[in-house]
C-alpha cells in the first residue's frame, strides 16, 4: 500500500476502471464455509444449513443439539451420538449412513437409524450387549436364536 502522497497516483488498486471498457465479469459469489466435498456428515449438515439459509443456533435447536456440539459435528472434531441420529435424518431428508453390505451391518445402519443404544437394543431384544457388539462386528458361529430375537426387535430380514 502506498503512503506517500507523491506516490498515490502510481498505486495499484487491483481494480479495473476504465469508463470505456463495456464489458463487466460477475459470477455467483460462493457461500463462506460451503464445503466442496463431503469428508463426513458434518460437511452433510453444513451443506443442508447453508442452503436452508440457518444459522448455526437455528440448526441446533432443530437437531436437539448445543451450538458447540454442531460446530464440533461441521468442522469433524466429533461425531454425532447415536440418539442424534433420527432428527439429522429427518434435517437432511435423506439417510446419511452408508449402505450395508453384510447382517452386522444391516443390524448397525438400522439401530442408529432409529437412534437406539447397543444396551437398548439389548433390552428390546432381551439378549446380552455383548451380543449386539458381536453381531455388528460380524463375528462367526452366533448361536441362531439371540439373532433371530435382534432381527425380529428391529423388524429387519436378512
Amino acid at each position: 500500500m502506498c503512503t506517500l502522497s507523491s506516490a498515490r497516483r502510481r498505486c495499484r488498486t487491483d481494480r479495473v476502471s476504465l469508463p470505456f471498457y463495456q464489458w463487466s465479469l460477475t459470477a455467483a459469489r460462493p457461500i463462506p464455509g460451503y464445503p466442496e466435498k463431503i469428508e463426513h456428515i458434518g460437511h452433510q449438515i453444513l451443506r443442508r444449513r447453508l442452503d436452508l439459509g440457518l444459522l448455526q443456533k437455528a440448526a441446533a435447536k432443530l437437531l436437539g443439539v448445543h451450538p458447540g456440539g454442531l460446530e464440533n459435528w461441521e468442522y469433524g472434531r466429533t461425531a454425532p451420538a447415536d440418539r442424534f441420529y433420527p432428527a439429522i435424518i429427518s434435517f437432511l431428508g435423506v439417510n446419511p449412513l452408508p449402505a450395508a453390505r453384510t447382517r452386522g451391518g444391516v443390524i448397525r445402519r438400522e439401530r442408529i437409524t432409529r437412534g437406539w443404544s447397543r444396551k437398548h437394543l439389548a433390552f428390546v431384544a432381551a439378549v446380552d450387549e455383548a451380543t449386539i457388539k458381536r453381531l455388528e462386528n460380524d463375528t462367526p458361529r452366533m448361536a441362531r436364536q439371540p439373532v433371530r430375537r435382534v432381527l425380529k426387535a428391529l423388524t429387519v430380514t436378512f
